[in-house]
């Protein structure tokens, strides 16, 4: 009988060890960018939660601000083609959202996309077609955005 427990204990010793190396591990990657074009200034942040270095949700902000005067005579026309290009939407686990701020002449656009849930035909929609399939690593992501211009931070 004492086989049998020192046995046991054994076993149930070698299962805790064993089930304690399959522990999540989370790490988010967020890379912001800023360009200068004429008459706006454009600032992408773009965030990525890995989970055991795979990609499983990403958020962008896009906030485009509008910073001379000939330019924002123009806001209307501006908004209009930023609207015809930037579909609100919320289906299959993407959506898109847009804020207008009329008096700072600021149009920003919010991409969510949880990995997981997103239906390949969303993820297309959005230019992301292959998203679920890609194996870059938060390292991968982390060069590929730094060759970009973006400045990156692991949190």
């Amino acid at each position: 009988m004492k086989k049998f427990v020192i046995v046991f204990l054994g076993l149930v010793a070698i299962v805790l060890v064993a089930g304690c190396g399959t522990k999540e591990t989370e790490e988010k990657l967020v890379c912001t960018g800023t360009q200068q074009e004429e008459g706006m200034s454009v600032e992408q942040v773009i965030s990525m939660t890995f989970k055991n270095d795979k990609l499983n949700h990403m958020m962008m902000d896009v906030n485009t601000k509008i910073t001379d005067d000939a330019t924002k005579e123009n806001w209307s026309l501006f908004t209009q083609s930023m609207d015809e290009q930037n579909v609100e939407s919320d289906k299959d686990g993407v959506s898109l959202k847009v804020t207008k701020d009329d008096q700072n002449y600021e149009y920003k656009v919010t991409l969510d996309i949880d990995v997981e849930k997103a239906s390949e035909e969303a993820l297309k929609e959005h230019g992301f077609d292959g998203l679920k399939d890609d194996n870059s690593t938060l390292e991968d992501n982390k060069k590929s955005a730094e060759k970009d211009g973006f400045t990156c931070k692991v949190q």
